[in-house]
């Protein structure tokens, strides 16, 4: 009989401890990237230099766009005509929160590809600094064309004003912007490389190379309506 009392309040515990687990949070809803408190343990007068210790060459790549630690990718786009390594607009400050990149003169944050709720702080903290905050919420690493016009949209309306462009992967930021410069007219071949060298991958410019021979395609079987 005790035995089977014992048991029986085992089994009683047992239950109660895997409703109390399934009731708990795994995990709390953070800010990431350059948001947040910036869990990244670095100097802030922390300068990263090349090998030989010059300041990182000024060329667009995915060395030169990655954010501290697991933070991401990011660009800066000084105009609507060009982007250069945040690191240059940072003066190789590795920078990991979003007040210190005001500082540099960014007016403007577009957030490509993170999901609403992290989007929803983002905003919140961009926003209270006086900055311009815009989410793409992109799934997966090749956008729509609509968010590639929304995108080209965004920076047209950005103009000269510092502008920060931040994706979670490599694959996406290259693949974006690659994709905008297509949209500005850019030749395919060009657009191509400098996608290539922020971290646009195989299968992501297949997909844009596809997308744009579709665009041909109907271009040119659409009816001349000056014929009619």
């Amino acid at each position: 009989m005790k035995n089977t009392l014992c048991i029986c309040r085992l089994k009683n515990i047992f239950i109660a401890t895997l409703l109390c687990l399934s009731l708990t949070p795994t995990h709390s809803v953070q800010a990431c990237g350059w948001w947040g408190d910036g869990d990244v343990n670095r100097d802030v007068d922390e300068v990263l230099t090349s090998l030989d210790g010059k300041l990182l060459p000024q060329t667009l790549s995915i060395k030169t766009s990655k954010l501290p630690g697991r933070m991401g990718y990011g660009i800066a786009m000084p105009d609507p005509g060009r982007a250069i390594p945040y690191l240059q607009a940072t003066n190789g400050r590795l920078i990991n929160r979003i007040s210190e990149l005001k500082i540099f003169g960014f007016k403007t944050v577009i957030d490509l590809g993170t999901p609403a709720k992290t989007a929803h702080l983002h905003r919140q903290e961009t926003e209270a600094l006086g900055m311009r905050y815009i989410s793409i919420p992109v799934v997966g690493e090749v956008p729509s064309q609509d968010q590639v016009n929304d995108f080209s949209h965004q920076v047209v309306v950005g103009g000269n004003d510092m502008l920060l462009v931040y994706a979670p992967s490599s694959a996406l930021l290259g693949t974006m912007w690659s994709a905008y410069r297509i949209n500005l007219g850019a030749p395919l071949e060009f657009a191509i490389r400098e996608g290539t060298d922020l971290g646009m991958g195989p299968e992501q410019e297949s997909e844009l190379r596809k997308r744009l021979s579709n665009k041909h395609r109907l271009t040119e079987t659409k009816p001349d309506s000056a014929t009619h």
